[in-house]
């Protein structure tokens, strides 16, 4: 498999080395990189720059600067958007576990190019492991179909290929793309790196008075196709549809809602973590519910 532009290494060393990050606004030193991530109390400073400068070379967004300090470097943005080639909506269903336990069991793909979709994939992944009463009775997906289904590693290259130079979309995006990169971490080491939209957060800023903001909701408002409520496919079409509506405001308006933000802004308010494992449709639906 070839190296992707959009994957960032995720060993514990990585995430620490990113968490150390957002309390620093960006920036840390390589001496206080050796000692609060390698406990070397006292790494002489030619030691500290070459084991980091090591221990970085492989993430695309770190820099180390001419003064021994590890810079997060990304575009801002408006670079982002300016730069963008095209928009890749997903969805997907999991399997009824919690947090990085949980498994995908189907993923929707719509790619938008232009203001128009000019592709959909969907496609059933066997997750090796039982599926919950109450994801089987949402879904309709049974353990006999997921048994003939392929696996995630079979299908990853795939979704590299159609990932690596995406914006991603979803509906609660914060959910499919963290679970989305829990699959790639598990696989290979390396999480997603790529900006994402919600479009909740869309729909919540440019549709306010909504009843409520469940894709079935928004789908039925707004005459949106969405045939098959709860499986991915249908789900990513729908939000396609969503997405296209909401991109007709202007492009620094939409900007401006890329996520996740970078370290260097990381001092802002950021969203709590998730304690539920599956999507937070609305605030008074049952758990999972588009």
């Amino acid at each position: 498999m070839r190296a992707y532009k959009n994957l960032l290494p995720d060993s514990r060393l990585h995430q620490e080395l990113e968490s150390l990050l957002r309390k620093k606004g960006g920036t840390i030193s390589a001496e206080e990189i050796c000692r609060e991530l390698f406990l070397l109390t006292a790494a002489p400073a030619e030691l500290a720059r070459t084991l980091v400068e090591e221990f970085i070379c492989d993430h695309p967004h770190l820099r180390l600067t001419p003064e021994d300090r590890v810079e997060w470097s990304e575009p801002d943005p408006q670079e982002v958007w300016r730069q963008r080639r095209h928009f890749l909506v997903l969805d997907l269903e999991t399997t009824d576990g919690i947090r990085r336990d949980q498994r995908i069991i189907e993923i929707g793909l719509c790619r938008i190019e232009n203001g128009r979709i000019t592709q959909e994939w969907s496609q059933l992944l066997n997750p090796d492991r039982f599926l919950s009463p109450w994801v089987r009775h949402l879904t309709g997906i049974s353990e006999t179909q997921l048994r003939r289904a392929p696996r995630f590693p079979e299908v990853a290259e795939r979704l590299l290929e159609e990932l690596e130079d995406a914006i991603l979309v979803a509906h609660h995006a914060r959910f499919d793309v963290a679970a989305l990169s829990h699959e790639f971490s598990r696989l290979l080491g390396s999480r997603l790196g790529n900006r994402y939209l919600c479009t909740v957060e869309l729909s919540r800023h440019f549709l306010p008075g909504m009843d409520n903001y469940r894709l079935e909701t928004l789908s039925r408002s707004l005459g949106l196709t969405h045939e098959r409520p709860h499986r991915a496919g249908s789900d990513a079409r729908a939000t396609a549809e969503l997405f296209t509506r909401l991109a007709e405001h202007p492009d620094g308006v939409l900007a401006a809602h890329l996520r996740p933000r970078s370290p260097q802004n990381f001092g802002e308010a950021r969203p709590p973590d998730r304690q539920s494992p599956e999507k937070e449709k609305n605030e008074t639906s049952p758990a999972g519910v588009s």
